[in-house]
């Protein structure tokens, strides 16, 4: 079930502060150089191989039972898959209805169904258990940072940025947090321009760690990721403001129209900045 969130209200949640009070406005952190670092790959491609790249590419799909939680809100419960490429996704709201990303578009089933933010839902909660094997795709940019103290240890760091034009909200940017020991992403900080601007959402970014995983087939799957606030002084910080969880992940093969619109299905547009 999914509660009656307003869009407002789901930005600040998600890409914006949970808390009681406002952190300040954070800039994205610097480049550590003006030029694109060498072995930038160092960090990208340890990452994917540490999350079982090749395990998770010989499967077509992954689906998994997922919930997110907000503060002491429910955002969405159902049952989600996706192609282990991201090419396209699929969230069957438990009790409610469903939104199907087909590769281009969104689309929202029945027609007449509310789904708030359903175009976020689709796109965002698969990618976040991607995207440790998503960091080199077409249209991605790294740079280094250099080692960063947080939760009271030290990682490797780079920025992740886009290329105009790709994706819902090239806007957007992540700073990664490689596990030195493991090679895992352990965090990552993020801001969401998802209905809205860079400017303001850089105003309060925030963090997803990656809490827990299951070994599925010599894949690396996230099954607990917590978010938490996150400056570029202060690191990640605080106690956790929301929960993304996926249960039972099974790799399948999904059937031919998994990921088409049916009849009565109504396109999901990307909102304008702004707009509710």
């Amino acid at each position: 079930m999914v509660r009656a969130v307003l869009l407002s209200t789901l930005v600040i949640c998600v890409s914006g502060s949970c808390a009681s009070e406002p952190e300040p406005a954070a800039a994205p952190p610097p480049p550590a150089t003006t030029e694109r670092a060498p072995d930038v790959d160092g960090v990208a491609a340890p990452i994917a191989e540490a999350h079982g790249r090749d395990a998770w590419l010989a499967h077509p799909a992954l689906a998994a039972h997922v919930e997110v939680d907000f503060g002491s809100d429910t955002i969405l419960v159902g049952e989600m898959t996706f192609t282990t490429s991201m090419g396209r996704a699929r969230i069957d709201v438990t009790d409610g209805p469903s939104v199907i990303w087909d590769g281009r578009t969104a689309w929202l089933a029945p027609d007449d169904a509310e789904l708030p933010m359903a175009r976020f839902h689709v796109l965002t909660w698969p990618y976040f258990a991607l995207a440790p094997l998503k960091l080199r795709d077409p249209g991605t940019r790294l740079e280094l940072l250099g080692t960063r103290e947080t939760l009271g240890r030290s990682f490797e760091t780079a920025r992740l940025t886009f290329a105009e034009g790709v994706g819902d909200t090239p806007d957007d940017w992540y700073v990664l947090y490689k596990d030195p020991d493991t090679s895992r992403l352990h965090a990552m900080a993020y801001i969401v321009t998802f209905g809205t601007t860079a400017v303001e959402a850089e105003k309060e970014p925030h963090a997803i760690v990656y809490e827990e995983h299951a070994q599925l087939d010599g894949a690396l799957v996230p099954t607990r990721m917590r978010f938490y606030m996150w400056t570029d002084d202060d690191g990640i910080h605080g106690d956790a403001i929301g929960e993304l969880r996926l249960q039972n992940p099974r790799f399948v093969d999904p059937d031919p129209g998994t990921f088409e619109a049916p009849d009565s299905a109504r396109e999901v547009a990307l909102p304008s900045p702004g707009a509710e």
